[in-house]
C-alpha cells in the first residue's frame, strides 16, 4: 500500500467520525484495551495513565483528542497498528490541534504503524507530538507516519528531554514543515531508517544534542533527508554516531544550510554517509573534534568546514568531489585538519598522506549513483583503521579486488575511499537510491 494511499485513507477516517464514540479523560484506574469495534475513541481531556496501568490500542482505532488535550503516560501504552489498518492520533476538529502523547518518568510503549497528526499544542519541554520526557523506561516507534505539526512556534514531531533511556525511532515518515522531525536534549535517541521530507525555514531535521560519553550516545543511521533550508541533522555538544545516511538539498536558507553539523565541543564519528547538493557537506565549530570515515560529499559549495573558533577533523577514506567551483575543503582561522587516504578535488592532492586529487571516476553522478567504476582510483587506496566498517553504504562487505594494487595502509590496506565499495558485479545491482 502507497504512503499516499494511506494517507488518503486516514484523513478520510479521521472525518468519518461516530456521533458513539468511547470517550476518556483523567485517570485511567486499570488496564484497558481499546478495539477497533468500539472505535473512535474521544479524548475529552487531560487523560492519565498511572505507573502500574497498561493501555493497548488495537489496529484500525481512530483516537480523536480535543484541543490542548494531553495524554500523559506514566504506566505503559502501547499503539500497535498494522500496514492494512493502521491507528490515528488526530484532531476532533480539524481546525484545531491537540496537545501530546508524553511519555514521561517510567513510562513507556511502543507505537507501530500509526498517524499522528495536527498535534503538539503542549507546553513546557514536551511540545512534541510524542515526548518522552524524563524517561527512564524508553519508547519505540515503529513504522509511523508524521503530519502536519505546527509552524508557528518551537513545536517538534517527536521529542526527548532528559531521559536516560533511548527513544528509538526506526522507518518512520516525517512530512513536510517549518519545525524539526526529531529532538533530543540531554537524551540517548536511535533514529535508523526514516524518511525525512524538507524542512522550511530555522529548524533542522535532526537535532540532538548535550549527551557526550561516556553516557550512552545518539545513534543516527540509514536514514534519508530529501533537503532543509537548515541542517538536515545537527548535533550541539553531542557526540553521536552518524551512519549510513543520505543527505541531500541543504540549501536556500539564511543560515548555511549544511547537511552534517555542529556545535560547542561535539565529537560525533560520521561514518559511509552520502552527502550531495548542500551549501555545506560537514561542518563543525566551537571546539568540535570530529571523526569522518568513509564518506563521499558531492556537489556541495564547501565539503568539509570547520569554522567559528577552533574546531579539529581526523578525516580519512573519504571522497570530496563535485563541480569545479566548489571549495572542498574550508578551515577558518586556528581551525585544523588531518586529512589521510582521501580523495579530494583541487589542483593538487590534499597535504597528507595517501591522498590523491585524481578523477574518481563515478557510475553516473547526475543519476546519482556515485559508485565506482572499474579503474577508479579510489579502489583498494584506503586505510584500514579503527572506526572502518567491514561493510560499504549499500551493506556490501568491503573486499580486496584483485585487479587492482593496494595502495592503501594499515589492516587490512585495501579499503577503498569513500561510501561506496567497489563490486566486481556492480553491474547486476539494483538502484541504490532506492534503499
Amino acid at each position: 500500500m502507497s504512503r499516499i494511499f494511506f494517507l488518503v485513507v486516514a484523513l478520510f477516517l479521521a472525518l468519518s467520525v461516530s456521533a458513539g464514540a468511547e470517550t476518556r479523560g483523567g485517570s485511567i484506574g486499570a488496564n484497558e484495551q481499546w478495539s477497533a469495534a468500539n472505535s473512535p475513541y474521544l479524548i475529552e481531556s487531560n487523560l492519565l495513565i498511572p505507573e502500574g496501568v497498561a493501555v493497548t490500542v488495537e489496529p484500525g482505532v481512530i483516537v480523536q483528542l480535543k484541543e490542548k488535550t494531553v495524554v500523559t503516560i506514566k504506566g505503559r501504552f502501547d499503539a500497535l497498528g498494522s500496514p492494512q489498518s493502521p491507528i490515528q492520533f488526530v484532531p476532533q476538529n480539524e481546525s484545531a490541534r491537540w496537545g501530546a502523547l508524553s511519555y514521561e518518568d517510567a513510562g513507556t510503549g511502543r507505537m507501530e504503524h500509526c498517524l499522528v497528526r495536527r498535534g503538539s499544542t503542549g507546553g513546557s519541554n514536551r511540545i512534541a507530538m510524542v515526548n518522552l520526557y524524563h524517561g527512564v523506561s524508553g519508547v519505540s516507534i515503529d513504522s509511523c507516519t508524521f503530519e502536519d505539526w505546527p509552524d508557528d512556534f518551537n513545536s517538534k514531531a517527536t521529542e526527548s528531554y532528559h531521559s536516560t533511556a533511548y527513544m528509538e525511532i526506526r522507518r518512520c515518515w516525517f512530512g513536510e514543515g517549518e519545525n524539526e522531525a526529531v529532538h533530543g536534549t540531554g537524551s540517548p535517541v536511535t533514529v535508523e531508517y526514516c524518511f525525512f521530507a524538507p524542512r522550511r525555514g530555522y529548524s533542522d531535521a535532526v537535532d540532538v544534542g548535550d549527551v557526550q560519553r561516556p553516557n550512552p550516545v545518539p545513534i543516527i543511521r540509514f536514514n534519508t533527508f530529501y533537503g532543509s533550508e537548515d541542517d538536515a541533522i545537527d548535533l550541539d555538544t553531542c557526540d553521536a554516531y552518524v551512519e549510513g545516511n543520505f543527505v541531500m538539498n541543504c540549501r536556500g536558507g539564511i543560515h548555511d544550510p549544511i547537511g552534517i553539523s555542529g556545535d560547542k565541543n561535539a565529537q560525533p564519528i560520521i561514518v559511509n554517509n552520502v552527502v550531495y547538493n548542500c551549501e555545506n557537506g560537514i561542518a563543525f565549530k566551537n571546539g568540535a573534534n570530529i571523526t569522518v570515515i568513509n564518506n563521499t560529499i558531492i556537489n556541495c559549495d564547501k565539503g568539509i568546514w570547520m569554522h567559528q573558533n577552533p574546531a579539529h577533523a581526523r578525516v580519512f577514506n573519504t571522497l570530496v568531489w563535485g563541480r569545479d567551483d566548489q571549495v572542498s575543503i574550508k578551515l577558518e582561522p586556528g581551525s585544523t585538519i588531518d586529512i589521510s587516504y582521501s580523495l579530494v578535488k583541487g589542483d593538487a592532492p590534499y597535504t597528507g598522506e595517501g591522498n590523491s586529487n585524481a578523477d574518481p571516476r563515478l557510475a553516473d553522478a547526475a543519476a546519482l549513483d556515485f559508485r565506482l567504476l572499474p579503474g577508479s582510483p579510489a579502489i583498494d587506496a584506503g586505510q584500514g583503521a579503527e572506526g572502518v566498517l567491514n561493510v560499504d553504504f549499500d551493506g556490501r562487505n568491503r573486499i580486496d579486488d584483485p585487479n587492482v594494487i593496494d595502495t592503501g595502509s594499515g589492516s587490512p590496506n585495501y579499503i577503498d575511499i569513500g561510501a561506496f565499495e567497489f563490486q566486481p558485479d556492480a553491474a547486476g545491482l539494483g538502484d541504490w537510491t532506492l534503499y
